[in-house]
């Protein structure tokens, strides 16, 4: 793509480039089928989205697949009918987590557009069937924020207990439960809203992923504490509960204290008749044989076959 040289404007000693309709018209149309994805919380590698796509977007071409220093990603499709598939057939997680599709635009910034305002599925249950045009979502849709697609079962009119529609919604505002509906007839009937999910917003540091303002339980272990009562008698140790003793014979452990001697565990080579095998264990005391033969040596002192004459008739 070979450049020549354009005279800027000057004015009041400002250089100023002036970017018309027509210098834009050809961009626009190129990215015009680009959707945004970003996750929140989470990192991606390039690899991976691909990967992602593979597998879940088997129904149309691969799109283009770039990345973006801001952290998010754009995602050229072939044609503006893809691109709209993929957004009706959402949502998606990936990780196990959200991702977010919305729009290219010409003046798209991140941190205005996507940290703030995020598309979210909202359900519409019980709404009339003849509230199910795209002139009556489009106005319910705005009253709780920009309307952007329905999904395939609503635009096709295959499930009728509830409509679904993608909107974009300022995540930093408190979301409605509810809504209210005038019909055709002037008669006033209240809407249920039911978000497929909601980001954690934090209204105090404007961050997304949690919630400074939500109490934190901390747990904290300490020692159970001595009653005064209790005093040590002549010839035993008193014991804190936060200390540790190391006691070299038994005979020295104070009574109710267990001996580090009592828990190591030693390992002898007991007597063992000439079908056992193995070790046993001992604290000390009196060993412990463990029987280590196979069991299956009894059926060797049955030598006559069972024959079926031998068996009593059911």
């Amino acid at each position: 793509m070979n450049l020549e040289f354009v005279a800027p404007s000057v004015i009041n000693g400002e250089i100023i480039v002036e970017i018309e309709q027509s210098d834009i018209e050809s961009e626009v149309l190129y990215w015009d089928s680009a959707l945004i994805m970003y996750v929140l919380g989470g990192d991606l590698s390039m690899n991976m989205v691909k990967q992602f796509m593979i597998r879940q977007w088997n129904t149309v071409q691969l799109p283009d697949l770039l990345y973006h220093d801001d952290r998010y990603f754009i995602m050229r499709f072939k044609s503006m009918k893809e691109k709209e598939e993929i957004l009706m057939n959402g949502p998606y997680t990936i990780k196990n987590i959200p991702m977010l599709l919305r729009d290219w635009k010409p003046d798209f910034c991140m941190k205005k557009d996507m940290l703030r305002t995020i598309p979210i599925w909202v359900k519409l249950p019980q709404l009339p069937l003849e509230m199910w045009g795209a002139k009556s979502l489009n106005k319910i849709g705005s009253a709780i924020g920009s309307p952007v697609v329905t999904d395939e079962c609503t635009a096709q009119k295959l499930r009728a207990s509830y409509a679904r529609i993608l909107v974009e919604i300022d995540a930093t505002q408190q979301m409605p439960k509810e809504i209210t509906i005038q019909n055709h007839e002037g008669k006033k009937v209240k809407q249920a809203i039911k978000y497929e999910w909601l980001p954690k917003f934090c209204g105090r540091c404007q961050n997304f992923g949690h919630n400074c303002a939500t109490a934190r339980t901390i747990l904290q272990w300490k020692p159970k504490p001595q009653q005064a009562s209790e005093e040590p008698t002549k010839g035993k140790t008193a014991v804190e509960p936060s200390t540790e003793l190391v006691i070299e014979s038994k005979e020295d452990a104070p009574e109710g204290v267990v001996s580090k001697l009592d828990e190591q565990e030693t390992w002898s080579s007991p007597k063992t008749g000439s079908k056992g095998h193995g070790t046993g264990r001992t604290n000390g005391k009196n060993p412990v044989v463990v029987e280590c033969s196979n069991g299956f040596h009894a059926l060797g002192d049955w030598n006559e076959p069972i024959g079926l004459e031998e068996l009593e008739p059911c």
